[in-house]
């Protein structure tokens, strides 16, 4: 009877990764010779091709992709695992891992974390940026432990609580036309180059709650990762963004900016937490939660 190891599966993980055994070994902290003695034994152990050659390249077969999407999925819960346990051993309260779904939000994330801290001497938080507009799949498989987002795809196993309201806003330079209006309407931007974080539209609120509904699309749309590049094109007339009206009351002191309501209604969201119900017991977990609803409100 075939047994699958844990060093099966690192061992794929780490091959698949570096795409050789020669880099894969230095990693593993193994010899080249030890490692493809090992990639045979493996394959010998388990009854089944795992790769091929492909001139000097070791391309996964089919079983191999299988077990390489296992270790994907295995391998951070027994890292997870080993360091709850390590915590629990050492009497240290843990590490929250924060992931972000949320371009705007760490400026929010840094009010909150600092006076956290604190009040937890004893636990580390590590933000996972990576995981921004993905972080539902890192949150069900353990690789953080709350989510920053504001859009929550509710799913069995995991609770979001929203902890603050926010209003989104059209962000024009002091000099804009839009800037003495009341509030927009869809048609003010058609001949409008709308700067947005690189986020697919059917996650971006300007599109699917105001312009969509209308019919209507900007001339132009230009996607930028940074807040203060976006904030310095908005301010030099290359363009209009959306952010939320928190943010753009903080940046404002530092660029010539001008907040304008979007719509007769606005547009308000909420920021949500997102965490798994298996960590309930986790009372620095939960105590963050709880903090970061209280310091803003």
């Amino acid at each position: 009877m075939a047994i699958l190891e844990r060093n099966h599966l690192m061992i794929i993980q780490e091959v698949a990764r570096e795409g050789s055994l020669t880099a894969a070994a230095t990693r593993l902290n193994l010899t080249q010779p030890a490692l493809s003695h090992a990639v045979r034994k493996i394959e010998i152990q388990l009854g089944v091709k795992i790769w091929r050659r492909e001139g000097r390249s070791l391309v996964l077969t089919q079983a191999g992709a299988w077990l390489l999407s296992l270790a994907n999925r295995l391998l951070p819960q027994f890292s997870l695992a080993e360091e709850r346990l390590e915590q629990f051993a050492n009497g240290e309260r843990g590490i929250l891992r924060i992931g972000m779904e949320c371009h705007p939000c760490y400026q929010w994330l840094l009010n909150v974390v600092s006076p956290y801290l604190e009040r937890w001497p004893k636990v580390d938080v590590d933000v996972r940026q990576k995981f921004q507009f993905g972080g539902i799949g890192a949150l069900l498989n353990n690789e953080i432990d709350i989510l920053v987002t504001p859009d929550p795809i509710h799913k069995q196993g995991l609770i979001f609580t929203p902890v603050f309201d926010y209003e989104l806003v059209l962000v024009v330079g002091n000099d804009h036309p839009l800037r003495n209006v009341e509030y927009i309407l869809p048609e003010h931007l058609i001949n409008e180059t709308l700067i947005t974080y690189p986020v697919p539209t059917e996650r971006l609120d300007i599109f699917t709650q105001f312009l969509q509904p209308a019919g209507i699309a900007p001339r132009q749309q230009k996607q930028i990762e940074t807040t203060d590049i976006m904030l310095v094109m908005v301010e030099h007339g290359r363009g209009v963004a959306v952010l939320p009206k928190w943010l753009v009351e903080e940046y404002a002191p530092r660029f010539g900016l001008h907040s304008v309501q979007i719509g007769k209604c606005g547009i308000a969201k909420q920021i949500f937490l997102g965490r798994r119900e298996t960590d309930e017991e986790l009372q620095y977990l939960a105590d963050f939660i709880k903090f970061a609803s209280e310091i803003n409100t």
